[in-house]
C-alpha cells in the first residue's frame, strides 16, 4: 500500500525485513526486486505522492515548490555557486528530470574495474540489467513529431557542420510533447519510477510511506537496528506522528547529497571517503535569437543531442523552459525583461554539459544542521565547458541564428560566428559563467579497494553488516551522461545480490 500523511492517524511502528530510505531511481528498483522475492519491505519517502491528476493543476513555478527540494534552489558553493536542483517526491528526481536515458559508457565501467576494483560490472555483465530496466520504463527514441522546433533547429545546425547528433532516448509512452518534463508530466507519459517500479513493489506487498522523513538511525554491534522519524504535514511541514522502523536490513537510497548527510548526522562514520568525491556534471545554457518563430516551450525540452565531442567529455543536450521560468533567469527586471518577453517565441536554447574529471565536491552537515555542499571546479574541466559553449554557439549560427547569448558575464551576445573566437582570446573566469548542474554522484563510491571506497561492488557498506547504499552516490567517477539508467541498473543488480545472499544479510544470531 501507499500511505500519505492524510492516511495516517497515529504513530507508525514497522518491523519489516527491509527498510528503504528514498523512493527514487535507486530505492524504487530495490523495493520492487526485494518485495518480489518475498521480503517484507517498507519504503520511506520524505516527499509527497503526485500523479497527472495533480500535475495538471500546477503551473511550473508551483510545481517547483512542491516537487523540488528547497524550491529547486539547492546550491553547491565554491568560486562560482552552482544551482543543483533535487527532486523530493515519491519517485525522486525521476519525476522532475528530463527523461533522458543513457547506458553507462563502456570506458567508465572499465575504469571503475581498473582503479577501484569494482567487480562483475563489465558492459557484458551489465547488459541484462540495462535491458530489463529499459523494458520496464519503456525506453525509446524521441520522435520528430514531439521533438519540437527547438531541437530540430539545433539538429539543423549540427547537420550543416557535419557534427554527430541524434534523437535522445527517453522513458516514455504516448508523449504529447507538452514541454513540461521538468515540472511533473501532466499526462504520465514520462515513465518515472512512481509509475512502474513503485506500483509493482506495492503489488508485491511493499508499504510505501510518503511524507515520511527518516531522522535518526541507531547502530548496535555493527548493525542498523532502528530508524526513527516523523510523518510530515505536506502543507505546513509540521511533524504529525512519530515513525519507528526496526528492519533486518537497511537500504539507504537518499541520493548523493542526502545519503552522506544522513549518515554523518547520525555519526555513522563508514569511511573517510564518505561525503567526498562529489561530481555534478557542470552545465550551462546557451540561448539564441532567430527571425523565425520557434516556441521552444512546445515539444520535448531535452529531445536531441550532439555527441561529436563526447570523447573529450563534452556533450550537448536540448533544454528549454516555459516563459514564467525562463524570463526571470534571462532578464529578471526592467525593459530587457519586456524585450525578451516579446521575443520569447523566437528564442532557442541548448545545454552544454561536461564530465567533471578533475573537479570534486563534498557534502557535510552544515552549522545549521542542513547539508552543506562545496565544489571545486578544476580549470581543466572549465576549459571543456568554455569549448562546449563555443561549439553550441557555432551550431546555432550554422542553423541561422541572428544572435547567441553565451551566458558569460562581461561578454556581449555574439552577432556572428566570428565573435565566438573571443572565448579563446579573452580571459574568462569561472565566476563569470552562469552555471547549473543536475547529476550529483560519487559521495559513497563503490569498489573492493576499501581505502578509497565506502561500499563494496554491490553496494554493501564496508563497516556495517546490514546496510546497503543504492543511489548515484556509489559511482566512483563522473559518468559523462545522464545517470538514471545507470542508477536503476546497478540497483537491480545489487538487489538481486541481496536476494541471493538474504540469509547472510537478514539473519542475525
Amino acid at each position: 500500500m501507499l500511505f500519505t500523511y492524510n492516511d495516517i492517524t497515529k504513530d507508525v511502528v514497522e518491523k519489516p525485513d527491509v527498510c528503504i530510505i528514498g523512493s527514487g531511481a535507486g530505492g524504487a528498483v530495490m523495493a520492487d526486486v526485494l518485495s518480489g522475492a518475498g521480503l517484507d519491505v517498507v519504503v520511506l519517502e520524505e516527499g509527497g505522492y503526485y500523479t497527472k491528476d495533480r500535475y495538471s493543476t500546477y503551473k511550473p513555478a508551483i510545481a517547483m515548490k512542491i516537487l523540488y527540494r528547497d524550491y529547486g534552489a539547492t546550491i553547491a558553493f565554491g568560486k562560482n555557486p552552482i544551482m543543483l536542483p533535487l527532486g523530493r517526491a515519491v519517485g525522486g528526481t525521476t519525476v522532475i528530470n528530463s527523461g533522458t536515458c543513457f547506458r553507462t559508457p563502456d570506458n567508465v565501467l572499465s575504469d571503475w574495474a581498473e582503479r577501484y576494483g569494482v567487480e562483475n560490472a563489465s558492459s557484458k555483465e551489465m547488459e541484462p540489467y540495462f535491458q530489463q530496466v529499459e523494458k520496464t520504463i519503456n525506453v525509446m527514441p524521441v520522435s520528430p513529431q514531439v521533438l519540437g522546433k527547438n531541437g530540430l533547429i539545433f539538429k539543423r545546425g549540427a547537420d550543416a557542420l557535419g557534427m554527430s547528433n541524434g534523437m535522445l532516448m527517453h522513458n516514455m509512452i504516448n508523449c504529447h510533447g507538452c514541454g513540461r518534463c521538468a515540472f511533473g508530466c501532466p499526462h504520465d507519459a514520462k515513465q518515472a519510477v512512481h509509475l512502474n517500479f513503485i506500483p509493482s513493489a506495492i503489488r508485491n506487498g511493499a508499504r510505501v510511506y510518503a511524507n515520511a522523513r527518516a531522522e535518526k538511525i541507531t547502530v548496535e554491534s555493527n548493525r542498523v537496528t532502528r530508524i526513527e522519524g516523523s510523518i510530515i504535514n505536506e502543507q505546513t511541514g509540521n511533524k504529525l506522528f512519530k515513525l519507528t522502523v526496526s528492519p533486518k536490513l537497511l537500504v539507504l537510497a537518499a541520493g548523493s547529497i542526502y545519503t552522506p548527510y544522513i549518515l554523518e548526522k547520525n555519526n555513522i562514520n563508514l569511511s573517510p571517503e564518505l561525503g567526498k568525491n562529489l561530481t555534478i556534471h557542470p552545465a550551462v545554457r546557451i540561448t539564441a535569437m532567430f527571425d523565425e518563430i520557434i516556441q521552444g516551450y512546445k515539444g520535448v525540452p531535452q529531445g536531441s543531442y550532439v555527441d561529436a565531442y563526447s570523447s573529450e567529455g563534452i556533450i550537448l543536450e536540448g533544454i528549454f523552459v516555459p516563459p514564467e521560468i525562463g524570463l526571470p533567469i534571462l532578464a529578471p527586471i526592467g525593459m530587457k525583461n519586456k524585450e525578451i518577453a516579446s521575443l520569447y517565441d523566437h528564442l532557442a536554447a541548448f545545454g552544454v554539459m561536461v564530465s567533471d574529471k578533475n573537479s570534486y565536491g563534498r557534502v557535510k552537515v552544515g552549522v545549521d544542521g542542513r547539508p552543506f555542499i562545496t565544489y571545486h571546479f578544476d580549470p581543466y574541466d572549465f576549459k571543456k565547458l568554455v569549448k562546449g559553449i563555443a561549439i553550441a554557439s557555432e551550431i546555432f549560427f550554422a542553423a541561422g541564428a541572428k544572435t547567441v547569448n553565451p551566458a558569460i558575464y562581461g561578454i556581449k551576445e555574439f552577432t556572428g560566428p566570428d565573435d565566438v573566437a573571443q572565448l579563446f582570446t579573452k580571459k574568462i573566469g569561472i565566476t563569470s559563467v552562469e552555471m547549473m548542474a543536475f547529476h550529483p554522484l560519487g559521495t559513497a563510491r563503490m569498489g573492493e579497494l576499501k581505502s578509497h571506497t565506502v561500499v563494496n561492488s554491490f553496494g554493501k557498506t564496508h563497516g556495517l553488516e546490514n546496510l546497503f547504499i543504492s543511489d548515484g552516490s556509489i559511482f566512483p567517477t563522473s559518468l559523462g551522461v545522464n545517470p538514471q539508467i545507470t542508477i536503476m541498473s546497478f540497483s537491480l543488480r545489487n538487489a538481486q545480490y541481496i536476494v541471493e545472499n538474504k540469509e547472510k544479510f537478514l539473519n542475525h544470531d
